[in-house]
């Protein structure tokens, strides 16, 4: 199954996902969490929610999605999933899920819950310190340890790919095609 998604992921990141993207899912620990109350919990109001495709949304626009009891968030051009400011109030009673990368090369992924990091990886830190800064990811250490920056002959979006697939796995929240060009209610930047 991990191999399957990953090549789905590594697929989507090569042919429909642009160079700076953030994806969040926040999943509540008990019932559902609507758009509305995600917009809230991030400082919005829901009546400033327009519908459009994540693609077309203006840089560091939120386009957001219900998806079963979690709310899913595609950000293009920014990083809100790394902002405290953001991340903690949104992961109260939730864990939140965050893939962010940019044209740069930055990446990071987190995993949030009720206002704090609990797990992480950088691919730039350390192979050494990946396992313990999983934290709950670790079941999933050995996907993170295949991946090489230095290897020339890896796909570059591997890492991409890799989240992606954690994320879904965990959250049965997929990121494909249909949801990056479906209209979505979308939250104008933050």
């Amino acid at each position: 199954m991990a191999a399957e998604l990953i090549a789905l992921y590594t697929e989507i990141a090569q042919t429909v996902l642009p160079d700076d993207v953030c994806w969040i899912v926040v999943q509540p620990l008990t019932g559902t969490l609507t758009v509305e109350e995600a917009v809230t919990r991030l400082g919005g109001r829901p009546e400033e929610l327009r519908r459009m495709p994540a693609l077309d949304a203006a840089d560091e626009a939120l386009s957001l999605g219900q998806a079963a009891d979690c709310v899913a968030i595609l950000q293009i051009g920014g990083f809100a999933g790394l902002l405290p400011e953001l991340m903690e109030p949104l992961s109260a009673g939730a864990r939140v899920w965050v893939a962010s990368w940019d044209v740069n090369a930055d990446f990071t992924m987190l995993l949030w819950a009720d206002g704090e990091v609990i797990g992480g990886w950088d691919p730039y830190e350390s192979r050494e310190g990946w396992t313990a800064g999983l934290g709950p990811m670790a079941p999933y250490a050995g996907l993170f340890h295949a991946y090489d920056l230095d290897d020339d002959a890896q796909d570059a979006r591997y890492r991409h790919a890799v989240c992606l697939a954690v994320i879904e796995s965990e959250s049965g929240v997929r990121l494909d095609q249909e949801w990056i060009r479906q209209e979505r209610p979308t939250l104008p930047g933050r």
